[in-house]
């Protein structure tokens, strides 16, 4: 399926120095970037000139294909426009969304659900957020659970506790079950499939 996003347009050659230069528009070509042309004329002597460059580096399709029968696949639909889909594996969940009607990039999120029974187990757990951090990946740590205990460990200071670890220790202690994911994001744009591989390797604790 093709989007078209503007409809064709005059355009203006202007001279620099010796050469002809054309203008093209900011918000998709990057001055020094690679990019691949091709000239055509047409039996009526119409010189047409095609340009093509990789806008995305991935699809949720490219996430489908690479996570292949490793993954079982939860949902895959297309609903108002979005592309939806989302796979597991024990404890790791694929999510991934994109707008077929609009050129905006595919998002992808890669959480990694554990269980908390010990200091040590958030230990390892901030370790391998500070890991994928240092990597350059956009990482955070999402508490899971009923809204008592996320509470308790987002506001510690709330409920006369010191820090999130002293909370922690306090909802091990209660014997409820505390359960935290290390989320990894990415889009289309920024990231690309070596980068998802690398994060996927990178979140076995």
């Amino acid at each position: 399926m093709t989007l078209t996003v503007k409809k064709e347009q005059e355009r203006i050659i202007s001279k620099g120095g010796n050469s002809s230069v054309l203008y093209l528009p900011k918000e998709y070509f990057t001055p020094g970037e690679k990019i691949s042309s091709q000239l055509e004329v047409d039996s009526d002597g119409n010189l047409k000139m095609v340009l093509t460059k990789r806008l995305f580096n991935f699809t949720c399709d490219t996430i489908k294909d690479f996570v292949g029968n490793n993954f079982n696949v939860e949902y895959d639909k297309t609903i108002a426009g979005n592309r939806i889909f989302s796979a597991t594996r024990g404890d790791l969940v694929v999510s991934c969304t994109k707008s077929t009607r609009d050129l905006e990039p595919t998002y992808l999120t890669i959480a990694k659900r554990l269980e908390i029974r010990s200091l040590k187990d958030y230990e390892q757990l901030t370790d391998c957020a500070k890991r994928l951090a240092k990597k350059g990946f956009d990482t955070y740590i999402e508490p899971e659970g009923d809204l008592e205990s996320i509470n308790v460990y987002k506001n510690p200071q709330k409920y006369k506790l010191k820090d999130e670890h002293e909370a922690i220790d306090a909802l091990i202690g209660t014997g409820k079950k505390t359960e935290f994911s290390v989320v990894v994001r990415f889009n289309s744009k920024k990231n690309n499939a070596d980068q998802i591989k690398m994060a996927l390797n990178n979140m076995g604790l």
